[in-house]
């Protein structure tokens, strides 16, 4: 077994954190190592601990989710962030991701869902719905990356290999799905994707895909 997930809950309800923390201390790869009431206890929790995945109410009382999402940058670059969501605010979500959010998830889901959920996301990858993706590159497919990018499409610059891993990427999938799909192991997976990362002068797996759909290769 691996080194287990350090996580920290962070709601403003009590009873909600107590509820996740007795589903999640039976999973042998998840320690809650601590709860936060507000985004300011939180950000503390953050700084402290420097735990690998926060589960982060997107309603925080005393601080948004953006300022929170703005401090786990600065004080713990490992931390990510998975939303609790009790709603389907797509603007807020959509918000969260450009932040830096890995994800989101339902207050709803089921309890195996949100721990698929937190190791999907403690590894790197996105836990979004593949419809929601869809429509935030639509949202924003026009937006920062349109400028230099646009001058340099995907096919111009990166092998067909990078070329077939960039459009997979688009659809959703994570980094072992592809695998999985091209038949190839998800370390060269990772490597090819940060080649790709490089080539395209970009640092997070998002930015490349609305790379990917300016440039027409979805």
């Amino acid at each position: 077994m691996g080194d287990q997930i350090k996580v920290v809950i962070a709601d403003d309800q009590g009873l909600f954190r107590e509820l996740l923390y007795l589903a999640l201390r039976p999973e042998a790869d998840i320690e809650i190592v601590g709860e936060a009431a507000d985004g300011r206890q939180a950000i503390d929790l953050i700084n402290d601990l420097r735990p690998d995945v926060v589960l982060l109410d997107s309603a925080m009382s005393m601080m948004d989710d953006t300022g929170v999402l703005q401090a786990i940058r600065e004080k713990s670059l490992k931390t990510k962030a998975l939303m609790l969501t009790s709603n389907k605010d797509e603007a807020m979500i959509f918000s969260a991701l450009k932040e830096g959010a890995k994800g989101y998830i339902s207050k709803d889901a089921s309890i195996s869902n949100l721990i698929k959920a937190i190791q999907v996301v403690h590894e790197g990858e996105l836990w979004v719905e593949r419809k929601k993706i869809a429509r935030f590159f639509e949202r924003e497919a026009s937006a920062d990356l349109r400028g230099d990018n646009r001058a340099r499409k995907p096919e111009e610059i990166l092998t067909p290999r990078e070329k077939e891993i960039l459009c997979i990427l688009t659809s959703g999938c994570t980094n072992k799905e592809i695998a999985r799909v091209l038949f190839i192991s998800e370390k060269t997976v990772k490597s090819h994707l940060n080649s790709v990362y490089k080539k395209l002068n970009v640092t997070r797996r998002l930015q490349a895909i609305l790379y990917a759909v300016n440039g027409g290769l979805s």
